[in-house]
């Protein structure tokens, strides 16, 4: 179920939408829910204040609208699975997702992390409902994986927890990652050795061979 009703709007109405929501995150994740001002908003995308109100009736709507943003590129990464197919290339690819996922937007988990740690008020449909079918449908596979003897045994839904909470560790402890590399921003490469790294792990605890299963060569460098 839809966290928001959409409007139908035109081409360039989306795209003003759009502007409207990448400033809605930035208010969101630095004041949260109750601190965040639709004006500050209007000013961070360069619109009226009317604007906003067209598009996003109330400060709720347009705190939904943000959240059923993040939930649909965060449904993109695992998608479904099979227990026929090869669970290095599901797993490396899922690890792969999420944290080019996080790279990519670091603001959209940092604040769907934050709605969670604060109970989950806005998004307690969707963690009922679809994260939690999401999630039973792939730890099925994973049990189905474990009978066949494809994969060692594992709890199937503590690797899931593993993955998600490793993945999006850049995101979340950002500033503390930067201090401890030393450095002032996160590179391409960063992210990619982090992907390699937790890979290499997930396979290793799943009793898998990242060595013929590794696409890319810097999965390759670390499955010694």
């Amino acid at each position: 179920m839809s966290l928001v009703r959409k409007r139908k709007i035109s081409a360039v109405g989306t795209k003003k939408r759009e502007t409207i929501l990448y400033a809605a995150e930035k208010e969101f994740e630095f004041h949260g829910f109750g601190g965040a001002r639709m004006q500050r908003i209007a000013d961070l995308a360069e619109v009226p204040k009317a604007n906003v109100h067209y598009y996003f009736a109330t400060k709720q709507d347009l705190y939904s609208a943000v959240l059923e943003r993040i939930i649909g590129l965060w449904d993109q990464t695992f998608p479904a699975i099979d227990a026929d197919d090869n669970p290095a290339k599901v797993l490396i690819g899922f690890v792969e997702q999420k944290v080019e996922f996080t790279r990519l937007y670091p603001r959209a988990t940092r604040i769907f992390t934050s709605e969670v740690l604060y109970g989950g008020l806005h998004l307690s449909d969707y963690l009922q409902n679809r994260m939690t079918q999401w999630t039973h449908n792939r730890a099925h596979v994973i049990k189905q994986w474990v009978a066949n003897g494809k994969i060692k045994p594992v709890d199937p839904f503590h690797l899931i927890f593993l993955i998600w909470a490793s993945t999006q560790h850049f995101a979340q402890s950002e500033i503390q990652i930067k201090s401890v590399y030393q450095k002032t921003e996160l590179t391409r490469e960063d992210y990619d050795h982090q992907a390699a790294s937790l890979a290499t792990m997930v396979l290793r605890i799943c009793g898998l061979d990242c060595k013929d299963s590794a696409a890319k060569t810097s999965l390759r460098r670390h499955c010694k």
